[in-house]
């Protein structure tokens, strides 16, 4: 059985719109955003804008580290749509967001 494929990260999209931070957030609707599973050896996942899209490498071979990046590039996806200019950069704002993330869900911010 596998278990990173497009739509189990529709469904997990689905789930964590609905749980803290990003219930409190403007967020595009899951059947909105278009997920790819890819074949990147060097990044695990990536968000691209207009029309909005988050595609996860099969480099995130558990649950922990699909949900992980699946976070990642929501935080991307929450300042596209909240009409931050710099959504695609590591700055200030995505680090407020992600500090947010970590600390909610147990992840290393360093490796975030």
């Amino acid at each position: 059985m596998v278990l990173l494929t497009k739509q189990n990260l529709r469904k997990l999209y689905a789930c964590f719109v609905r749980l803290p931070p990003f219930c409190n957030y403007r967020m595009p609707a899951p059947h909105k955003v278009t997920f790819k599973v890819v074949n990147d050896l060097d990044t695990y996942g990536w968000f691209v804008n207009d029309p909005p899209r988050i595609e996860i490498s099969r480099l995130c071979e558990d649950f922990e580290k699909i949900n992980e990046t699946l976070l990642h590039e929501m935080i991307h996806c929450m300042l596209w749509y909240n009409k931050h200019k710099d959504f695609d950069a590591h700055g200030d704002k995505f680090n407020k967001y992600a500090e947010i993330v970590c600390n909610l869900y147990g992840y290393d911010k360093e490796e975030f």
